[in-house]
């Protein structure tokens, strides 16, 4: 091997390296956001993000910029959630190219509180599962959250329960009212 190829090999392999090392921090960067998440830790879910990302989570609308996003966990989030739920994280599909980056995760809540008319109630074993979709960005050597998509998928949509009239639920694979039912299209 000459000088040029050689040099050439070890180009590759740096690029080979960072690469790696850089899934790894962009895991370790979802999976603590989801730990601040799950921990009503919002000022770490903050820090997660870029200046300038981009956040759409559910129905609580895009929010451009750090100080917009922190501010929709604070006013949306931190009086209304307080129940004790665990998340996980799964599947990670990560593509480095560079200093960005775009993941697709598979998200889990275990459910154990629910309100109810009588106040909330700990149930034990209801889950849902939601899909990230995420570009990351390489910032003075820290990768950061640039775009954040969130949706949750199953066991109903946000889709679904998005179009539920006045007074309609699902349950049991139905939509119902109190005086009519009909089963939810799969």
């Amino acid at each position: 091997m000459n000088d040029t190829e050689l040099a050439e090999e070890l180009a590759n392999l740096r690029r080979r390296i960072d690469a790696l090392e850089s899934v790894k921090a962009i895991e370790k960067l979802q999976q603590q956001y989801v730990r601040d998440l799950g921990d009503r830790n919002w000022a770490g879910v903050a820090r997660a993000y870029a200046e300038d990302a981009v956040c759409d989570i559910r129905h609580h609308g895009v929010h451009k910029g750090r100080d917009a996003i922190a501010g929709m966990f604070q006013a949306d989030l931190a009086d209304v959630v307080k129940s004790q739920d665990a998340y996980i994280l799964s599947s990670p599909s990560i593509t480095v190219s560079g200093d960005t980056a775009y993941g697709e995760w598979t998200w889990h809540r275990m459910q154990c509180d629910f309100r109810t008319s009588f106040g909330m109630m700990r149930v034990w074993g209801p889950w849902s599962e939601g899909k990230y979709k995420c570009r990351y960005v390489r910032v003075d050597g820290e990768w950061k959250i640039k775009d954040l998509w969130f949706r949750v998928l199953r066991p109903d949509s946000d889709d679904d329960l998005a179009s539920l009239r006045e007074g309609e639920v699902i349950g049991g694979g139905y939509r119902q009212t109190d005086t009519e039912r009909e089963p939810l299209q799969c």
